[in-house]
């Protein structure tokens, strides 16, 4: 099959020659610093914005418009399986995770399966509780004037959140974490090889987990909680089996557990070293929602990436054919100069535009309400609690890129206070 490529102006071309004019290496897991990799991709979009990779098989996009039109179209001549640049499902799997990998009426059945847990109303019940649970994992180190704030605070926080939601218990946070770190960020400064069995041991040990949890609440009283309506709910006119269960849950686990956290600690970490940045999202009463967007703008840890079976698929000027892949970092989409002045630069003022750190079209992320409300809990709880912090000498935060950008090793120095929760976790 050939095809046109209107940037290089050629009349028809072939994919392989296609792919050679746009090859640029991009490596997902580049083990480099997000200054470092951001600066690359801004390159990468003054020179090639539509670039492909062959290293994995994916064309990589940069621009804001480009990002955003292929996001729109899921299910519409792109399909979101394997969500995943080297073009393979971690876990194996023939067929996509549900929601977040299937498209069309199908994934529509699931949105009205899950959508009123994520509703405003819903999630407006659990601040009250959300805002104890803060105060419990502040009272946790408060009185020591330091805390690893990712472990302390990032972490368990959306956690425990997520826990409530699905129904499930609060005493296996920890190693949900740790599972979830495996499958999104692999082993730090590891090799392919040790990722990939640590990848497979952690859905392993998830799987046999969940598919224990559904077996317990098949036998149990019905519950209000996601896990209950899944278990009644009919798909395609038929009960979910235990495996598309487990499918359901995990991409819940993978979703809730580490976007938050990472808005979390890479939003600390920053405002350490800016702490006039700090006050600043706290000036008025109507200061701290603005800030809230111009992090999650800044942030954004999703890498989306699609699948074209149309004929073909114009992006930014180049004619893809069906089968390839397209991958858009959400965190460099959401610096494009075109609609973001400085955008490297972290500026509470800023007009207010649309940003993509939710993505967009069907699959635009189902708790986003929920998102916005535990960071303004935790950065409510958190300024009235840490008025002042900065990162402890000698200690520097550790950025990661993968299948979701984080950064962990966020340790704060604060003046100490008092325990306010009687029953606190510490």
């Amino acid at each position: 099959m050939s095809i046109n490529d209107t940037t290089a102006g050629t009349a028809s071309i072939g994919i392989e020659e296609l792919r050679a004019r746009h090859a640029r290496d991009y490596n997902p897991y580049n083990p480099v610093s997000f200054e470092e990799h951001l600066a690359e991709m801004a390159e990468r979009r003054r020179e090639m914005p539509v670039s492909f990779s062959p290293r994995n098989g994916c064309w990589v996009l940069t621009r804001y418009d480009d990002a955003s039109s292929v996001l729109r179209r899921s299910g519409r001549g792109v399909v979101s399986f394997p969500n995943n640049p080297d073009g393979a499902n971690d876990t194996g799997a023939a067929e996509g995770m549900i929601p977040v990998e299937i498209d069309g009426p199908r994934h529509r059945q699931f949105r009205a399966l899950l959508d009123p847990f994520f509703s405003p109303e819903r999630v407006a019940l659990l601040e009250d509780g959300l805002r104890e649970w803060a105060n419990r994992l502040i009272d946790g180190w408060i009185e020591d004037g330091r805390c690893d704030f990712v472990d302390g605070f990032a972490l368990p926080f959306p956690g425990i959140t997520v826990l409530t939601i699905m129904g499930w218990p609060f005493e296996d946070l920890r190693r949900m974490n740790t599972w979830v770190g495996y499958l999104l960020h692999g082993v730090s400064g590891g090799t392919v090889e040790e990722t990939n069995a640590a990848r497979a041991q952690a859905h392993g040990e998830m799987r046999e987990y969940m598919l224990a949890l559904i077996a317990d609440r098949r036998v149990s009283a019905p519950r209000d909680d996601v896990t209950g309506a899944a278990l009644l709910a009919e798909v395609d006119g038929s009960k979910l089996t235990d495996l598309e269960l487990f499918d359901l849950f995990l991409t819940m686990t993978l979703a809730g557990l580490d976007t938050v956290q990472s808005v979390l600690a890479q939003s600390m970490a920053y405002l350490a070293q800016h702490p006039d940045q700090w006050d600043r999202m706290f000036e008025t009463p109507e200061s701290l929602e603005p800030a809230i967007e111009e992090l999650l703008r800044w942030c954004a840890p999703a890498t989306p990436t699609r699948t074209v079976v149309a004929d073909e698929l114009e992006v930014g000027g180049v004619v893809l054919p069906k089968g390839e892949r397209v991958h858009t970092p959400l965190i460099a989409v959401n610096r494009d100069p075109k609609y973001f002045e400085e955008p490297d630069e972290v500026r509470f003022d800023r007009q207010a535009r649309p940003h993509l750190a939710f993505a967009l079209g069907a699959h635009r992320c189902v708790g986003v309400h929920l998102a916005r409300l535990e960071l303004k809990i935790a950065f409510t709880e958190l300024r009235r609690r840490l008025p002042s912090f900065r990162l402890v000498d000698g200690v520097e935060p550790h950025e990661i890129i993968g299948l979701t950008y984080t950064v962990d090793n966020v340790h704060l120095a604060f003046t100490p206070g008092q325990k306010e929760v009687t029953d606190s976790l510490a």
